[in-house]
């Protein structure tokens, strides 16, 4: 049996439904619209992309604030210190002292030799300009932080339960922080605040 063909109306158009959107065009203006929406949000990408790009070249380029602008100072005080750490660690460790008058007499030690590294950083210390006054900072914050030392081991010579207390560079700042900071950023990783007594 064969299939009836659909139904021709005059002209030739069959009763099929026509698509009402097939020739359907947005409107100029929207077109423009989406244009622009889409040029938007490239222009703040790349905007966005370029800022990072700028902040991060801007902070690489910054010299970090402890970091001194003639490093001799740095090389001659890491080979004081490591002289000094190298004698320290032939010392018994203070916590494994077994009476607080024993762990008293190690920090006692400890004490003696930075005093002496301190003295000698002091010796090639700069004497003049900016890294004149930060390097005598930090020397005033690391004889603050001996002092703390020598009262620590007073104290603990007559009470077994003494704690060592660090003064504060500001508040909430350990003294030995500043003390570590410029160390670190002028390649004297040797002259940081011991760890002895932490």
């Amino acid at each position: 049996m064969s299939t009836p063909e659909p139904f021709a109306a005059p002209g030739g158009a069959t009763d099929e439904p026509e698509d009402p959107l097939a020739d359907w065009q947005p409107p100029p203006g929207r077109r423009r619209g989406a244009r622009v929406a889409r040029w938007a949000a490239i222009v703040t990408s790349v905007a966005i992309v370029g800022l990072w790009a700028f902040v991060y070249v801007w902070a690489a380029q910054q010299k970090p604030v402890d970091k001194l602008a003639d490093p001799s100072f740095g090389r001659e005080a890491q080979k004081i210190c490591a002289t000094t750490m190298a004698k320290l660690a032939e010392l018994p460790p203070a916590q494994s002292s077994k009476t607080n008058v024993d762990r008293a007499a190690v920090v006692d030690q400890t004490d003696q030799e930075l005093g002496s590294m301190l003295d000698q950083l002091a010796a090639v210390a700069p004497r003049a300009g900016t890294d004149g006054r930060m390097v005598h900072a930090w020397l005033d914050d690391y004889h603050t932080y001996l002092s703390n030392r020598v009262s620590y081991a007073q104290r603990l010579r007559t009470d077994p339960a003494a704690r060592f207390y660090e003064s504060e560079k500001q508040p909430g700042e350990q003294i030995s922080i500043p003390i570590d900071t410029l160390a670190t950023a002028n390649g004297m990783n040797s002259c940081t605040a011991p760890e002895d007594l932490s």
